[in-house]
């Protein structure tokens, strides 16, 4: 261990250390890379410091194997056996799958698995589409806005847009999709200090104020816990169960087309 030899390669590896009946070649030292820049003294060091730990690992090994039944000893190499066995058989059919696995989900079968499993997306929280202002208590034109607000015609949309500065917070284009009544909450915490049963209900619009400023909320759309999800909000999760429900076809379209292929070339035969 007085070089970097060490690392080359040799048809006749040599062993480097010795623990009980296991060995460590040279060869076996290819994955271990020295930093560059270390002296040569470092380097050894270093070295040294990877074979102890080989060699407590492998002194380790042959205690625990002296003080473990042969019973014991059996069970664990099974399991080891069939963890091998599994993480090679688990790459060939995630390739298999990777490479004949049809992605495009079309909104067809999106909407024909919704209406066959619809009672499997029942709601566990409020969702709702809305929108909102958040003004200044110093807000003069509550009035005007409240009415753009409220009748949000594409006109009124534009209006809102160029006044947008003089609001505190505002979210007009929440309405376009479902979010959860929490999300609302995050975005404007006082609508919680309300029952929701005074104001969650669809087509209402809600006002109030606070110490921290004047609130104009409108509920487009409102489905609470129980009732079922609508489609486009369980989309994504569709599609994953489709995708895995093809990748489950494919690993077992590989299963009996292997077990076929070794039948027929009689890799595998069944004796009586």
């Amino acid at each position: 261990m007085t070089s970097c030899q060490l690392f080359e390669s040799k048809s006749d590896a040599r062993v480097i250390a010795k623990v009980h009946d296991a060995f460590l070649y040279e060869d076996q030292l290819s994955d271990f890379n020295i930093p560059s820049g270390l002296t040569e003294k470092d380097s050894v060091a270093l070295l040294t410091e990877y074979i102890d730990n080989w060699a407590t690992k492998q002194l380790l090994l042959y205690e625990s194997k002296q003080n473990m039944t042969q019973k014991k000893q059996a069970q664990y190499d099974k399991l080891v056996d069939d963890y091998k066995t599994d993480l090679f058989v688990s790459d060939y059919e995630n390739g298999y799958v990777q490479k004949n696995l049809n992605t495009v989900i079309t909104d067809n079968e999106i909407n024909e698995y919704y209406e066959e499993h619809q009672q499997s997306f029942l709601l566990k929280e409020d969702l709702v589409q809305a929108r909102y202002i958040h003004l200044p208590l110093s807000y003069t034109n509550t009035a005007a806005t409240k009415k753009l607000f409220t009748r949000f015609s594409v006109e009124d949309k534009l209006e809102l847009k160029k006044i947008k500065l003089s609001f505190k917070k505002v979210d007009l284009n929440l309405e376009n999709s479902w979010s959860t009544f929490d999300e609302l909450l995050t975005a404007v915490p006082s609508v919680g200090n309300f029952k929701k049963s005074s104001f969650l209900v669809a087509n209402k619009f809600f006002q109030y104020k606070d110490t921290k400023g004047k609130y104009l909320v409108k509920f487009k759309e409102v489905l609470l816990v129980g009732q079922p999800a609508p489609v486009e909000y369980v989309k994504e999760t569709i599609k994953q169960i489709v995708l895995n429900k093809r990748k489950l076809q494919l690993k077992k379209q590989l299963e009996k087309e292997i077990v076929k292929d070794a039948l027929q070339t009689k890799d595998y035969t069944i004796f009586e």
